[in-house]
């Protein structure tokens, strides 16, 4: 018996360089990699393509039973998105993308600037049509719009537009949040669109002064109640310091309650920007670790089910009540010198509103200010950027390179388990892309996973809610 299958809907095929056979599901954060006869196969199910139902049984099973395959219907054909499509670069199924340098606001620490003044640099609608088609060209399909304020740009909804017309997926959308109305929101639930809205707000009592902006702190609660009611996930993003710490749980109870899903905790590090501003505002490392210990105990005994990442130092799921050392990134067991230095620099093309490449978005006000350059979209192709080069050099990096041009690191015995840290903090705090990550040497050397297995039994303690770690490492 004959019978024509089809692709379904959220499955495109790709192939890039050395990665030449795979698939996206639209609903995943990566694309997935497929044996050559699988792929040949699934490139077959397109409408038209008639197959033999007794002898390609098994594949036909497969892969409805995975869901990539349906009977076709009459008029059933690939769409654009969906069309088998290879890619002469290497692989990045990611884009953060600075679509604008402009905001409303002024913030204090803003790692995209690299001095206090304002950044007037955007993307006119010429060059926004063809950076997204050269996204599209390379195989990128998840985007995360970001700034400036994303929403300051004129074309925003249009950029949105064309994202989703391409079958690519507007991800996540960083915004400071004032500018979030119920007709926006409508407008992207009418395009079957709803990213994760990753809103900043640097604590009760403290977001005016962070942001330069008297007001601010209502109007980005408001903003989060208003996604929230109209069932937009919402992820927090939370600068500390010296002068707001002491604000943090009690903002982090409030945005629980309001039905916020994550809650991300970052030390407000070394940007050129915060450095001219902070004075003695800015944390130590270990005071920054010991802040969020003591903070980690008191959440943990709450019962509170939203998430909590301390940036490069914890990650705690309360629904399933365990926690990750965040800056354990590798298995001993598993570890080698040829995995990338940092995954997300690996994964996503970072785009400055200037249209300059960094391998990743912290470090622009950095490379601004050392006057580094990587390559620029506006300029040059895409797609000869992610062939070769000094972005792709550093972008695909891999954990040999870094121990080659760093004797220390290759010679520290936390190197299996740290693989390397942090690149944007190394940069911030040495200038160095391939300096220590000191921020790790701290955590590791000082032992700071056993003093937060202590800090998890303190909330066992006090409250009966036991955590238990799932990295499996000890000292």
């Amino acid at each position: 018996m004959k019978m024509k299958y089809i692709l379904n809907d959220n499955i495109a095929l790709r192939g890039w360089r050395l990665v030449p056979f795979a698939y996206y599901n639209r609903h995943g954060s990566a694309a997935r990699g497929l044996s050559a006869e699988d792929y040949i196969f699934l490139s077959s199910c397109d409408g038209i393509t008639e197959h033999d139902v007794e002898t390609e049984q098994n594949y036909i099973k497969k892969y409805i039973a995975n869901g990539f395959i349906r009977p076709a219907k009459e008029g059933d054909h690939f769409s654009e998105w969906q069309k088998p499509r290879y890619c002469d670069n290497r692989y990045f199924p990611k884009a953060s993308w600075s679509i604008t340098g402009k905001c409303n606001y002024n913030c204090k620490h803003c790692f995209m600037a690299k001095d206090n003044e304002r950044i007037m640099t955007e993307f006119s609608h010429s060059e926004w049509l063809r950076t997204l088609d050269e996204l599209d060209k390379c195989g990128v399909q998840y985007i995360t719009l970001t700034g400036g304020e994303p929403l300051l740009h004129p074309d925003f909804m249009d950029i949105v537009r064309e994202i989703n017309r391409r079958g690519m997926t507007l991800r996540h959308l960083n915004t400071n949040g004032a500018l979030i109305t119920k007709q926006l929101l409508d407008e992207l639930r009418s395009l079957g669109i709803k990213p994760l809205m990753k809103i900043s707000f640097d604590c009760i009592g403290h977001h005016d002064w962070m942001r330069g902006q008297n007001g601010a702190e209502k109007r980005t609660l408001d903003a989060i109640e208003l996604c929230i009611a109209n069932d937009f996930p919402v992820y927090v993003q939370t600068c500390i310091h010296r002068l707001n710490v002491d604000s943090l749980y009690d903002t982090a109870v409030l945005l629980a309650k309001m039905g916020v899903s994550e809650m991300r905790i970052i030390r407000t590090s070394e940007s050129p920007r915060w450095e001219e501003n902070a004075g003695k505002a800015c944390f130590g490392i270990e005071e920054y670790y010991q802040h969020i210990l003591d903070f980690t105990s008191k959440y943990a005994a709450s019962g509170l089910p939203m998430v909590i990442d301390a940036w490069q130092m914890l990650h705690i799921y309360p629904r399933e009540r365990v926690y990750h050392y965040r800056p354990v990134m590798s298995d001993p067991a598993k570890f080698r010198p040829s995995m990338p230095l940092c995954s997300d620099n690996r994964n996503t093309v970072c785009i400055n509103s200037d249209g300059s490449l960094v391998p990743c978005i912290k470090m622009t006000g950095i490379f601004e200010k050392m006057n580094i350059s990587f390559g620029n979209v506006k300029t040059d192709a895409l797609q000869d950027l992610l062939r070769e080069g000094k972005y792709l050099k550093a972008a695909a990096c891999n954990i040999a390179a870094l121990h080659k041009h760093n004797k220390e690191c290759a010679q520290c015995g936390c190197r299996r388990i740290c693989a390397g840290g942090c690149r944007a903090i190394a940069m911030s705090l040495t200038k160095d892309f391939f300096g220590k990550d000191i921020s790790k040497c701290i955590y590791f050397k000082k032992g700071y996973m056993k003093k937060t297995d202590e800090a998890f039994a303190r909330a066992f303690e006090t409250s009966g809610i036991l955590f238990r770690n799932i990295d499996n490492i000890s000292e």
